[in-house]
């Protein structure tokens, strides 16, 4: 009851708002410029349209793919314009489809993967005497695994004495292996770390070799350490840990142990073992049963790991023959309900087989992408900005909406570049965030470019783009020149390409509970954001915010961004528990959220810039950083955003309570300026 409140009253507000004050603030000369700028663009689009609607096609083109084996998977061919074509797939050119792998409706299937499956596969449409062909290459790839060194291992050396770190990894395609120290990746960046082709090989203390093999030479105590070894493939990734213990000399314990401790060791190797072959024949007597169901002819199985995608398409399926219409063979057929990326991380070999399809509904080739700009770098990989065709988007889910001109939207494209374990953790779970969270003032997973390295996550953007951009350019020249002026040249944003007009008391208000309400969805989803702040919001020309994520630590923002313990922050935005402790929680987001409605209220100004950011985390661990509020800002709000900044997790207010206040605020906002719009006119 109280959300459906909380919501009529935001419509309510955003419509008085825009209606009333949005012309007025902005101009009517930009709403017909941005106006224009929308009917140019599409004529400009229509020109790339050369194919006549009737004209046998591809829409969008079958795309190559890579499968692990003993997972399930399809690749769809789907086919547009003619009459009735009728579609099919073929080993090769025209060879028939081998065992365990089908095909239906223009799709083809594969149950349960196997090596002999790899190989060209030719999808074949014909209507009347029109064939037109396309093919495609499937590749049955095996899971990294690496065998030396074993989970939780020990090295125990002598100081002074040479350590040999073995990496050994099987695979297919071959994984390429990397170590790392602690988390950090060794290359020769580093002081004293060299590779095996360098010309300071011989004499490199720590040495790369080719085989994945790290040598320590000369090993000195503080050479002790966790060392991981990283094996990654198109096929997945696979991590172990050693660890390195430095003796000195004459305490290194003996090779053999004896006694009550040495029988207990062989016990627990025993037992171990044990368990292994128990589980070995269990994974035996289950893959048979598994084939045997088979070969009785019963699709269940199939069905089951096909997941929500198969029941989705069942039920089009029976929606179309309700209707009465009939299906053919490889159209395009009506909506397709977007389901969210399953939540669960990757801990395993087994279980990254078994959720290999689990991001399969997002799958969009990348081939839809043009007009790439590369905006800077972010955690992952290179951060783009690009556009797609919303109609061939809508087409390759079965949502053919019937319409035929394209549809170019802007996209952010975040590149997955990096191999490490927690990068591609974190990739997951932002792709969960926006897959889950569905909100109006949130952008939406456009969808996921996996059918090649690097993948790509495609998220929504805006006509007006960055937030932190948009407020730079509302200020005057002479506000611009007093805050250089005050904080330094240094800090001099570049200049606008276009002046944009101040915004109006109650559209700052509505842009501050805009935020709260977006990370509040967030937070009743149980997710946290972790970088909260103007340069990760977007605008729209209707003034309506979403909470993005660009995270450009490389690039024009990367110097709101601070390295502390190889890992890269927003220094500036974080409280004290997240910056010294990594405690990233709803209530880390509070805080950032004040900052960022700070930003709002200062026109993008950079938080404490007078301060470098060693004099910054100094004052974070003394306690000492202090907060000041804007002059513009409203009393109540003042307060709000001092509770928020709270030393104290705890004494930080809900969301849902700081979306409340800020709703009163903007309604108190909004009939002060009521009133003073009538007394104006009574005036006159």
């Amino acid at each position: 009851m109280k959300c459906c409140k909380m919501c009529s009253k935001r419509s309510f507000l955003l419509v008085m708002l825009l209606l009333s004050g949005f012309e007025h603030i902005f101009g009517s000369e930009d709403v017909a410029h941005h106006s224009a700028h929308r009917v140019h663009y599409h004529k400009s689009s229509r020109r790339h349209r050369a194919i006549a609607d009737g004209e046998l096609r591809f829409e969008p083109e079958p795309y190559s793919k890579k499968l692990k084996l003993n997972s399930s998977g399809k690749i769809h061919c789907k086919v547009a314009g003619g009459v009735a074509p009728t579609v099919q797939w073929f080993l090769n050119e025209a060879d028939p489809l081998p065992e365990g792998v089908s095909s239906s409706n223009g799709t083809l299937m594969v149950a349960d993967a196997e090596r002999r499956h790899s190989g060209q596969y030719t999808c074949k449409a014909v209507d009347g005497e029109k064939t037109i062909t396309s093919k495609i290459n499937l590749d049955v790839v095996v899971t990294p695994r690496i065998l030396e060194p074993v989970a939780g291992q020990q090295l125990h050396v002598t100081v002074g004495q040479t350590a040999v770190l073995n990496c050994v990894a099987s695979g297919d395609p071959p994984p390429t292996t990397h170590w790392d120290r602690n988390l950090t990746i060794l290359g020769k960046q580093q002081e004293g770390v060299d590779t095996e082709d360098s010309v300071n090989a011989t004499s490199a203390r720590f040495l790369l070799m080719n085989n994945g093999t790290l040598i320590i030479r000369n090993v000195s105590a503080p050479d002790a350490d966790q060392y991981g070894c990283t094996a990654g493939s198109a096929a997945g990734l696979d991590r172990n840990e050693l660890q390195l213990i430095v003796h000195q000399e004459g305490e290194l314990p003996p090779q053999e142990s004896s006694g009550v401790a040495g029988k207990a060791v062989v016990v627990s190797i025993s037992v171990a073992g044990a368990y292994m072959v128990l589980v070995l024949a269990l994974m035996v007597y289950c893959r048979r049963r598994r084939l045997r169901r088979r070969q009785r002819g019963e699709k269940m199985e199939l069905e089951m790991t096909e997941g929500r995608e198969k029941l989705v398409e069942e039920g089009e399926e029976e929606k179309q023959k309700a209707n009465g219409s009939a299906i053919q063979n490889g159209r395009l057929l009506g909506h397709e309900k977007d389901s969210g990326a399953d939540n669960s991380e990757v801990s395993g070999i087994s279980r990254a087989s078994k959720k290999s399809g689990q991001y399969e509904h997002l799958s969009i080739p990348r081939t839809l992408l043009t007009e790439q700009i590369t905006m800077g770098r972010g955690e992952f990989g290179e951060v783009l900005l690009a556009k797609i065709d919303m109609t061939q988007v809508n087409k390759l889910r079965n949502k053919d909406d019937g319409e035929t001109e394209p549809k170019l939207r802007p996209v952010l494209v975040k590149a997955l570049t990096t191999k490490d374990e927690i990068h591609l953790a974190e990739f997951r779970r932002q792709l969960d965030l926006f897959s889950r969270v569905r909100h109006e003032n949130i952008v939406r997973l456009l969808g996921l470019c996996n059918e090649a390295d690097p993948h790509y996550m495609l998220l929504e953007h805006t006509d007006w783009g960055e937030l932190k951009k948009f407020l730079i350019a509302t200020r005057s020249p002479e506000e611009n020149a007093e805050y250089v002026s005050r904080v330094g040249a240094e800090h001099a944003p570049p200049a606008p390409a276009r002046r944009a007009a101040p915004l109006a008391p109650q559209h700052r208000a509505l842009l501050g509970a805009q935020l709260a309400a977006a990370a509040a969805k967030c937070a009743l989803h149980r997710f946290t954001h972790r970088d909260i702040a103007a340069r990760n919001c977007l605008i729209t020309s209707k003034l309506q915010l979403k909470l993005s994520y660009p995270a450009l630590t490389r690039g024009p923002d990367s110097h709101e961004y601070y390295k502390l313990h190889e890992q890269v922050i927003p220094l500036r935005w974080l409280p004290a528990e997240a910056v010294l402790e990594g405690d990233y929680s709803t209530k880390s987001d509070v805080y950032m959220f004040a900052v960022t409605v700070w930003e709002i209220y200062t026109k993008g100004e950079l938080p404490f810039a007078k301060l470098n950011d060693n004099s910054v985390l100094e004052r974070v661990k003394s306690g000492s950083l202090e907060w000041t509020i804007p002059d513009s800002m409203p009393e109540a709000l003042g307060e709000l955003l001092k509770r928020c900044w709270s030393k104290s997790p705890s004494d930080r207010p809900q969301f849902t309570e700081i979306y409340d206040e800020l709703t009163v605020i903007l309604q108190d906002i909004t009939s002060e300026s009521t009133s003073q719009k009538s007394q104006d006119k009574t005036e006159e």
